[in-house]
């Protein structure tokens, strides 16, 4: 059973060699590999049938890297068996049967707020679970929540303990309380927000209500529009995916400041998927008690903004004087008698051009942050400062900190292993896992979970091969292709690693693969050509194209980055290989016209492209 944290815990002598009589003459080890893990004490053997019944744990190898005598075990898998770190076990090669039937107990009512709980259990088994055995509970992680749903194995058929790698295991599954739980949600504490239909609602700070938006896919745009009663603020959120939709996880946000009322968020059609889809929308109250008006409206036309200054000055007139207290045009005959009354009645901020009535309630509440340009009322100061200017750690990395609940929002939705996904492949939500470290993973997007659940092979349905499942389209694709030059007659390059239409030149290749054995010098007999073309593949064979991503297996640079076992060949050997691909051009040295006599089909060219 897969895992990242393992204990240490001690096998006894007895049993540190017990693979090598256990899996018989055969030279390759059985697929998968399960061991029995029991606790082990030294007893004499006349009480051994006292401790008989220690419970007993069914696992698979994640990888052969402990220590000798010494056996790293997973920290829910030792809480299972009633493990501590350094306990002494026994460790027996087993080989159950394949599991045709299971039946689970979720040991949490939270199993029923989960969209698709079948999909999700058969990622996590199919990538953490080796074995199953009756009385044995096991964690799930979900995307979006505090803590993993917890599940007991119930039933087994045939046996008490199964094997569940590469089989059709048939699982119900069923809540405490005896009920059957269905791929729906069932959650009465959600809300559904629907065009034409104000929910009037009261949240206290850190509270939130939840709301499910079902957006057609005809529509363009969405708003959620909420307004706050006087003395109260409130933050919108949503997510396509998280249902616990907080002030960190979420896709769309919505933080404006207590004065900068009505709220609203807004969700354009481009920012989803294609088809209809399902929003979850959080009002989540900040300090006190607020209460709010939520409504929803699709494909509403936005007015613009006023604002409350312009940003260019008007033009000033020629008969036009501007007033240095509230920054209007006025007329020169006037200019005197308005300046006086203007600084009399109003006051002009000292840190930005809005000017009030003097002595007025907006002047007195007026506030700039000292920080940053930020500005507008003193009840905006608290979360200004909380959202803007308070620094916040990740769960993912308590050590670092982001300097606001803004940039750690955006981290949240990009790079964090924490930050939930659909996955492409098994189509689950789960966490996205830690960045990609390889070439095509990067060029692909996909974090760790993506990457591993894309590795999973399958059977093409035309050649029979397996193909990663990532890989799958681009596989379909070089069908489609060698299909459509079947029809339009066209004749790939001689080049095995290229796949280019082949070129009007002496060696069958496509004018990628000929460029670098070009030269403009005369050579009616191509012996000069057939000479770079044994330098060329020479060098390759025996130093290497010196890119670390290539794959060519008559390639020093692709053999060291396939294996790290791969001995690079000598100068005679290299030399070997190259013979029987000249004998192949060697009518060209003779024939006038010579490549058009070439049996190319028998050529195996592996130049590196």
């Amino acid at each position: 059973m897969a895992a990242h944290h393992r204990q240490p815990l001690h096998t006894p002598p007895d049993t540190n060699n017990a693979s090598d009589y256990a899996f018989g003459d055969s030279d390759q080890l059985p697929s998968p590999l399960i061991f029995r893990l029991v606790q082990r004490s030294a007893v004499p053997p006349s009480e051994k049938a006292k401790h008989a019944d220690r419970k007993a744990v069914y696992c698979g190898v994640r990888e052969f890297s402990s220590e000798e005598g010494h056996v790293g075990v997973p920290e829910w898998l030792m809480r299972d068996a009633g493990l501590v770190a350094g306990d002494s076990v026994a460790v027996e090669f087993v080989r159950p049967e394949k599991g045709l039937f299971a039946q689970l107990q979720a040991l949490d009512g939270a199993a029923k707020q989960i969209g698709d709980l079948r999909a999700l259990l058969e990622a996590h088994m199919r990538s953490k679970l080796t074995a199953l055995a009756v009385g044995e509970t096991f964690q799930v992680p979900v995307g979006g929540m505090n803590r993993p749903l917890s599940f007991s194995v119930v039933a087994l058929e045939p046996m008490n303990v199964v094997d569940i790698v590469d089989t059709d295991l048939s699982v119900d599954i069923v809540h405490a309380d005896g009920s059957v739980i269905n791929s729906q949600m069932d959650d009465d504490s959600i809300g559904e927000l629907v065009p034409g239909v104000a929910h009037n609602l009261e949240v206290t700070g850190g509270q939130s209500r939840i709301f499910q938006l079902h957006i057609p896919a005809q529509i363009k745009s969405t708003d959620v529009v909420v307004t706050c009663q006087s003395g109260g603020d409130v933050s919108v959120c949503a997510s396509r995916l998280v249902r616990n939709v907080s002030i960190l996880d979420n896709t769309w946000f919505d933080y404006s400041l207590p004065s900068q009322q009505p709220k609203r968020l807004r969700i354009e059609h481009n920012e989803l998927p294609s088809g209809s889809n399902n929003v979850y929308v959080s009002i989540i109250g900040f300090a006190a008690a607020t209460r709010a008006t939520v409504e929803v409206h699709f494909d509403a036309h936005r007015k613009a903004e006023s604002t409350v200054l312009a940003e260019t000055a008007l033009e000033v007139g020629s008969n036009e004087s501007v007033c240095t207290n509230c920054g209007s045009n006025v007329p020169k005959d006037r200019f005197i008698m308005h300046q006086t009354v203007c600084e009399r009645h109003n006051s002009k901020c000292q840190h930005c051009p809005r000017v009030f009535k003097r002595g007025s309630v907006e002047f007195e509440q007026h506030w700039h942050c000292n920080i940053c340009t930020e500005a507008g009322d003193v009840d905006d100061r608290d979360k200004h400062i909380y959202f803007s200017h308070t620094p916040h750690a990740c769960s993912c990395n308590p050590v670092h900190m982001y300097a606001s609940v803004i940039e750690l929002t955006a981290h949240r939705r990009t790079e964090c292993p924490e930050r939930l996904i659909e996955c492409q492949y098994c189509h689950t939500n789960v966490a996205q896992g830690s960045l990609p470290t390889t070439a095509e993973a990067i060029l692909r997007g996909q974090h760790e979970h993506e990457w591993s659940c894309g590795s999973r092979s399958i059977s093409c349905v035309k050649c029979k091969a397996y193909v990663p499942i990532r890989q799958v389209k681009t596989h379909m694709q070089l069908h489609e292709m060698k299909e459509q030059r079947a029809r339009a007659n066209i004749v790939p390059c001689v080049n095995r690693e290229c796949a280019r239409e082949r070129g009007d030149n002496p060696l069958g290749l496509c004018a990628i693969c000929f460029g670098p054995l070009y030269s403009g010098q005369h050579d009616p007999d191509n012996q000069r050509l057939l000479k770079r073309l044994a330098r060329t593949m020479h060098s390759q064979l025996t130093s290497g194209c010196g890119s670390k991503q290539c794959k060519n297996l008559h390639c020093a640079s692709g053999r060291a980055n396939v294996s790290n076992d791969a001995v690079p060949l000598t100068q005679t050997a290299a030399a070997a290989m190259l013979i029987p691909v000249l004998k192949a051009y060697a009518p060209l040295a003779t024939a006038t016209n010579g490549y058009l006599i070439i049996d190319y089909s028998g050529i195996d060219l592996h130049l590196c492209i």
